[in-house]
């Protein structure tokens, strides 16, 4: 299957080889794979919520909240989901024009979103732990930064 090939392949990361490998992948495969990512970070909440409505704190009706489980919440992930890998797409399109290297923001895009696996395995420990720390959650976002900047640099820079 592709997806658990993708994941090895994001797990690899910055590596010049499995960077290649993922930039041949298709797009469906790619928005697929972020899918399932965003919904793993968040599952935790998920079900929290839910244990805590069905433990007694019920402010709003059943069907409501199912609705909302089923429907409303997936679809705000998927919308978050495109909203944080372009706003950090943006960013490594600085990072690129500041290197000099030869990206268009479609590469970078889906280099996003593959660089995003391991900050976001971490940020999952750190929500099943309920590990709240300001500056700790910082790190997973920092760790996708410097991935982002290793694996421009592997690309070529441009002729002046």
């Amino acid at each position: 299957m592709g997806l658990i090939r993708i994941f090895k392949n994001s797990i690899k990361l910055p590596s010049k080889k499995a960077l290649f490998a993922l930039n041949r992948e298709n797009m469906r495969d790619t928005m697929s794979y972020i899918l399932i990512l965003m919904f793993l970070v968040c599952l935790p909440d998920a079900i929290r919520i839910t244990s805590n409505y069905l433990t007694g704190e019920r402010s709003i009706p059943a069907d409501l909240f199912i609705t909302q489980l089923i429907i409303v919440y997936p679809l705000l992930v998927a919308f978050l989901m495109v909203a944080g890998v372009s706003f950090h797409a943006g960013i490594a399109y600085i990072m690129r024009h500041v290197t000099k290297r030869k990206l268009a923001y479609q590469q970078l895009w889906k280099m996003t979103a593959y660089a995003l696996t391991i900050p976001v395995i971490i940020l999952i420990v750190l929500r099943i732990i309920q590990y709240d720390s300001s500056i700790i959650i910082l790190i997973p976002f920092l760790l996708l930064h410097v991935l982002l900047f290793q694996m421009i640099t592997v690309f070529p820079r441009r002729r002046s």
